[in-house]
């Protein structure tokens, strides 16, 4: 499952760049929007399960990730709101590529996940 969103992840960031190259701005911003509210439902997922199916050092770990995750969102659905202002799509873009590269570390090099 890890790996499938993983190249999602990838795909999708760099689909957007490529949308945004193309002056499809609007779409690119919204495709932009999907990848922290995908994060987020993530999240907000294993938070549901609770203390005692994911651990405590799990969950804990997942609230103190929450509130970063929901700043990203929020500035990923401004720049999608407001297509027009290239330097805030190219933040959030960024941004994005950088968790992404996060993602494709642990999914594919670190040996706790494989």
């Amino acid at each position: 499952m890890a790996a499938i969103f993983c190249w999602f992840a990838v795909i999708l960031v760099f689909a957007c760049a490529v949308l945004r190259f193309m002056r499809r701005k609007t779409l690119a911003c919204w495709l932009l929007f999907i990848f922290p509210a995908a994060l987020s439902i993530g999240i907000l997922g294993d938070l549901a399960h609770g203390v005692a199916k994911l651990g405590q050092a799990s969950y804990n770990s997942d609230l103190r990730t929450l509130p970063y995750l929901l700043g990203f969102l929020g500035i990923t659905l401004l720049a999608a709101l407001r297509p027009r202002w290239g330097w805030l799509f190219w933040i959030a873009w960024v941004f994005s590529a950088f968790v992404c590269g996060i993602v494709v570390f642990l999914t594919y090099f670190w040996k706790v996940f494989s």
